[in-house]
């Protein structure tokens, strides 16, 4: 597929108004220990934010499905709204944040995350890069093949020495800046999890991982929503479930800052909205401690 019509295919659904089956698997911490999140529960829907001392405050009306944080702001609204118009990404919100050059991201088409370097990456097979300057290239061109044989993307992440990771239902992907893909784990087992996932759902496509993040360590932190469970991933590859979820509630996205990992879960994550997705965030400590920062009412 051409970078036309790959670009463009991603602003058709972007304009279409498509609502995406699943809940939200944005979360993210900026370096002064805030963390946001995106609550996409039906009427609730909205971007909120929980402060160092733990006050929740929801900053828009808007929850969308993706979120990433812009440390440089480098991403102008005008700009974002002029390349989705001229159909060279897909449809991006962008939220301010008060006294912080840094702003927040949102997206429904598909995960994404942006670099230190300030370049934006999405994608749900194909992988687009988005400069600052508005070019767009595909740095990953023997990606597709892979990706959609593991069942495509569903999360992005970069680790501390700028490669890329990506989350595929069972997989974690891991880019060199030769642009190489490597296999960090493939297939995911987890023995002592219990699968939660629709009739039907591919052996191959279990536990379903979601949202990560990549520790300074190169370990990664994944949600792996089809087992109620969050899944730390080394570098040499071995997995090990670090955080369970009680029914019904599942982790759909992970943020990681200073040795804690935080964890965006909702009520019925494989379920349709008609279940019920009501969001809460916890936050696992280096030493196991397991502290609730927010749920839904």
């Amino acid at each position: 597929m051409s970078l036309q019509r790959l670009t463009l295919s991603f602003a058709i659904v972007a304009l279409s108004g498509t609502s995406y089956a699943h809940p939200s698997a944005g979360i993210v911490v900026d370096d002064q220990g805030q963390v946001f999140f995106t609550d996409n529960g039906g009427n609730r829907a909205s971007l909120w934010k929980i402060d160092a001392e733990g006050k929740a405050t929801r900053l828009s009306s808007a929850g969308w499905h993706w979120l990433a944080l812009d440390a440089k702001g480098q991403f102008a609204e005008d700009n974002l709204k002029k390349w989705f118009e001229q159909r060279i990404t897909m449809n991006f919100g962008r939220v301010g944040l008060p006294d912080s050059h840094a702003v927040l991201l949102q997206a429904d088409g598909a995960p994404f995350v942006v670099d230190r370097e300030g370049n934006l990456y999405w994608g749900n097979l194909d992988i687009s890069r988005l400069s600052s300057e508005g070019k767009v290239t595909l740095p990953f061109p023997d990606l597709k093949a892979t990706a959609d044989k593991l069942g495509g993307i569903k999360g992005l992440a970069i680790g501390a020495e700028g490669s890329l990771y990506m989350t595929c239902p069972s997989a974690v992907l891991k880019t060199a800046p030769d642009g190489k893909i490597t296999t960090l784990v493939h297939p995911i087992r987890l023995s002592d999890a219990e699968l939660d996932l629709p009739a039907g759902t591919p052996d191959e496509y279990k536990p379903f991982l979601r949202g990560l993040a990549v520790d300074a360590r190169g370990i990664v932190y994944a949600a792996a929503t089809g087992a109620h469970c969050v899944v730390q991933i080394t570098p040499d590859g071995r997995d090990t479930v670090v955080l369970k979820s009680e029914k019904p509630w599942s982790p759909t996205g992970v943020a990681v800052h200073r040795g804690d990992v935080y964890v965006l879960e909702y009520t019925n994550a494989n379920g349709s909205p008609n279940d019920g997705w009501r969001p809460r965030v916890r936050k696992l400590q280096a030493d196991g401690t397991v502290t609730m920062m927010f749920t839904a009412e």
